[in-house]
């Protein structure tokens, strides 16, 4: 089990005193067994839980309060990744069978599209739903042809979270550092810029995944480039772990969760929990208003990367401003 496995390691890292040259805490989730059974999980009604030791004086949040905490969240993630460096990766499990593999979320996203009987939709949804799978197409297409070079680089593979979106950061309630990565379930071995840029999704838009005016959604740059200062303060950034394709990772991301969202509305809201019927729509929307806005910010970040030594891929900042 990949969440014990983790958890007992990060403990004996504390143990050992491996993080006495930082005065901030760490502390890590650990799963509690069962009285009943000697295991992790318990099952009722047709379910199964678990319990976890609480994590004191902490809170979490969904946005970002101020530029401060991004230079934290940053800083809490690359502390993440250093302490779980050593970790054999041949141990890890698969637990969550294609996680972000885009090219079977954008197969799905094509059956489910060619299938789908758009007729039963309102006038008003069916133009929304339209709008974006037509906005989404060259995307698409140009993602197609980015994983094919992507996948003739060589990344160093490492341990990654594979969900750290903001919510999932413990920050300590007083001096608001980050002192736990929790749901550990999506941990796997991958590559950093993953991690990253799913990270930096999550608290650069500042609006947040459900805002109330979608107009106010864009790609906080101030928010890139203190997340940005705060993980290479700690993070070595000179190995070979593919930090000059972070951009084309955000790009990546960005639109996986687009198609994520769309697919899930179109398939009657399966996997994503929602409030009302159209909800998974308008995050996908949300999200694809972000892409936009990340689009055209474009060589500002790659001129922040260039900042602290970090080089892009000149192609791809130029080829995907020309998607229309």
């Amino acid at each position: 089990m990949n969440h014990k496995l983790i958890t007992n390691h990060i403990k004996n890292k504390i143990k050992g005193n491996y993080l006495k040259s930082s005065n901030q805490r760490w502390e890590v989730p650990s799963l509690i067994k069962c009285n009943s059974n000697n295991l992790f999980v318990f099952p009722f009604c047709e379910g199964f839980w678990r319990a976890m030791e609480y994590i004191d004086d902490t809170f979490n949040f969904d946005i970002l309060e101020d530029n401060k905490m991004a230079y934290q969240t940053g800083l809490g993630l690359a502390k993440f990744h250093e302490i779980c460096s050593d970790i054999d990766l041949a141990k890890l499990e698969n637990t969550i069978k294609d996680f972000h593999d885009t090219k079977k979320y954008i197969d799905q996203f094509h059956m489910t599209i060619k299938d789908f009987n758009f007729i039963k939709l309102d006038d008003n949804v069916n133009k929304r739903v339209q709008n974006l799978i037509d906005s989404l197409s060259n995307h698409i297409l140009y993602i197609e042809s980015l994983l094919g070079y992507l996948n003739k680089k060589s990344i160093q593979p490492c341990l990654i979270h594979g969900d750290p979106k903001l919510s999932n950061f413990l920050f300590d309630i007083q001096n608001k550092y980050v002192v736990s990565l929790i749901d550990l379930d999506t941990v796997s071995s991958g590559c950093l810029p993953t991690d990253l840029a799913d990270c930096i999704r999550s608290i650069c838009n500042i609006a947040g995944e459900d805002p109330d005016n979608i107009e106010n959604v864009f790609f906080d740059v101030d928010c890139f480039n203190y997340f940005l200062k705060g993980y290479f303060s700690s993070s070595n950034k000179n190995y070979d772990y593919g930090f000059g394709l972070l951009l084309e990772f955000i790009y990546l991301i960005i639109v996986e969760l687009i198609i994520r969202f769309l697919n899930d509305f179109l398939q009657s809201n399966r996997y994503f929990k929602v409030k009302y019927q159209t909800h998974n729509l308008y995050r996908a929307e949300v999200q694809y208003r972000l892409l936009a806005s990340f689009i055209t910010q474009i060589p500002t970040l790659s001129n922040s990367l260039l900042g602290i030594g970090i080089s892009s891929n000149s192609n791809f900042v130029f080829d995907v401003q020309n998607i229309v």
